[in-house]
């Protein structure tokens, strides 16, 4: 059984590695992800052994924008811990925090942590008294072993527990209320604080 899941979890961050590369600029001064309303491209400033801004801050935001620096969970690079990094959110509306949360996890621009959730699609994110509903997809590339499935699971409690008015988050895979998302581990319904 340990080395089933020493193997699943190897295979796994070589799948994650492998797509880590792919889609990446060849220009060194444009961050992996720029906010598409930005009109004009950034230059980086810091010298390259200096820890990179978060890929999810825009430099110059809108009047509008909010920022929120929020406590982010990501897998380490054996896949065997949980990472915690502080990392700052963009959003227009309070409600949109919850959505700027799970894509913070799923993007890292730090290369010595594993973004557990790369390749999950969050469709759509909701609050209501307390329950958040995820409605989310998942491509056959983030499925991870028993071991990497119970850490994304802590890192979203970890990260989405950090907003005090949550008490439950409802996690829907393609609309459907489901016994597992990797087939390792239960999913409760809903998981509660």
């Amino acid at each position: 059984m340990q080395h089933r899941l020493l193997r699943n979890v190897i295979m796994g961050i070589g799948m994650l590695a492998l797509l880590s590369a792919c889609g990446q600029t060849k220009s060194p001064v444009q961050p992996p992800l720029a906010d598409p309303a930005m009109s004009k491209p950034q230059t980086q400033t810091s010298s390259p052994t200096t820890t990179p801004a978060p890929a999810t801050v825009p430099a110059a935001p809108a009047a509008d924008t909010k920022q929120l620096k929020i406590k982010a969970y990501y897998g380490n690079e054996n896949g065997d811990k949980l990472v915690e990094q502080e990392t700052t959110i963009s959003y227009k509306q309070d409600d949109e925090k919850y959505m700027a949360a799970l894509k913070a996890l799923s993007t890292s621009t730090d290369a010595t942590v594993l973004p557990l959730f790369k390749g999950f699609t969050f469709k759509t994110v909701s609050a209501k008294n307390g329950l958040l509903t995820i409605d989310a997809s998942m491509a056959p590339e983030s499925r991870l072993g028993a071991g990497g499935e119970e850490l994304l699971l802590k890192a979203l409690k970890q990260t989405l527990f950090q907003f005090t008015e949550l008490n439950s988050i409802e996690f829907l895979l393609d609309g459907k209320a489901v016994d597992s998302l990797m087939g390792h581990m239960e999913l409760p319904h809903p998981i509660k604080r």
